[in-house]
């Protein structure tokens, strides 16, 4: 199957469209935003779910097929010897989900290798994009007692992406300041506010349609080995194209970086932070708190770039997750 395809396909599960399909006939005076908002639902959406590389070439006549807005994943209710959990059915790879406690007990939670301390009556946890298909055990610790249940992780198939870069560019794929560069900021991503500052679904973060790379894809440079994946949401854009925050949070870091270029990144309480690459410029300074909407940067190529385009990433504990997944329903 063709690589962009194998995307677009792609992107359809990583914005977790699973309603049952219906069609709308284009009728005139009609865009693919005015639809979107007919139906409750995302350009982005009706993009990859039509095939649509362009959203401005609609015609009048034309079947598309709409969605709203996906359901809540399934959850299953839990009763532990410290009180009650909540936790989904299943989970997939590169997903974010929320686990609920209500304990009046300290609890920490075992997953995956990691330990997790939860804060309140919520926990959010990211599955690693790469980490192998299966059930897992997830355990609960709290008040000198334990409880575990099974949580299936599904594999998502993202496809392939081969990258020529110029040997300047390639000059930049130095291992030893890409692995302290990643450290630097998985700490960022580890700290920040413990409330969650976000209430509702979060805002595209720059005006621009057209998805370049989407989340997760494995990446091959100049002929090498797939062992890399795209951790982020990549949007084209002009040089200079405004770049906004698309959630309230605090300006952790403003500044130009080896790999990643012109950065900024923001905490956003619960472990969660998201990242800006390869600007031109920064319009934040560390420290500054932000809202939806508020201007944070410009689009730009600086970094390990190939041309003018928004690197979005989104990152819970310091791991990756698929930032298409925030623009539909955050978690």
């Amino acid at each position: 199957m063709d690589p962009m395809k194998r995307s677009w396909m792609a992107l359809t599960l990583a914005l977790g469209l699973v309603l049952a399909q219906s069609t709308y006939t284009v009728q005139p005076g009609d865009t693919l935003y005015s639809i979107a908002k007919r139906f409750g639902t995302t350009v982005e959406a009706l993009q990859v779910l039509n095939g649509l590389e362009d959203p401005t070439k609609i015609a009048v006549g034309q079947v598309l097929k709409v969605e709203g807005q996906p359901p809540a994943p399934a959850v299953q209710r839990l009763n532990a010897p410290f009180g009650a959990l909540e936790l989904p059915r299943e989970v997939s790879q590169g997903q974010t989900f929320r686990l609920r406690v209500r304990s009046g007990a300290q609890v920490t939670v075992r997953f995956l290798n990691q330990r997790y301390a939860v804060q309140g009556e919520s926990l959010l946890i990211a599955v690693p994009r790469l980490h192998p298909e299966g059930t897992y055990a997830i355990a609960f610790d709290a008040a000198g007692s334990s409880y575990s249940a099974r949580l299936p992780v599904r594999a998502v198939e993202k496809g392939r992406q081969a990258l020529t870069l110029s040997p300047d560019t390639a000059a930049l794929l130095q291992p030893d300041k890409i692995a302290a560069e990643l450290a630097r900021l998985t700490d960022l991503c580890k700290s920040g506010p413990a409330e969650q500052l976000w209430q509702s679904t979060w805002k595209k973060p720059v005006d621009s349609n057209r998805i370049t790379t989407i989340f997760g894809i494995r990446r091959s440079y100049n002929g090498g080995p797939y062992r890399s994946y795209h951790e982020g949401l990549d949007y084209g854009a002009p040089t200079g194209t405004p770049v906004f925050a698309p959630a309230p949070g605090v300006v952790a870091l403003a500044e130009a970086l080896f790999v990643r270029g012109n950065a900024v990144v923001l905490q956003h309480g619960l472990g969660v932070c998201s990242g800006y690459w390869h600007l031109s410029r920064i319009a934040v300074k560390p420290g500054q708190q932000v809202k939806a909407g508020d201007l944070i940067g410009y689009v730009g190529s600086t970094g390990l770039s190939t041309g003018p385009h928004l690197h979005f990433e989104v990152r819970v504990h310091g791991v990756p997750t698929d930032p298409a997944a925030w623009l539909v329903r955050a978690p």
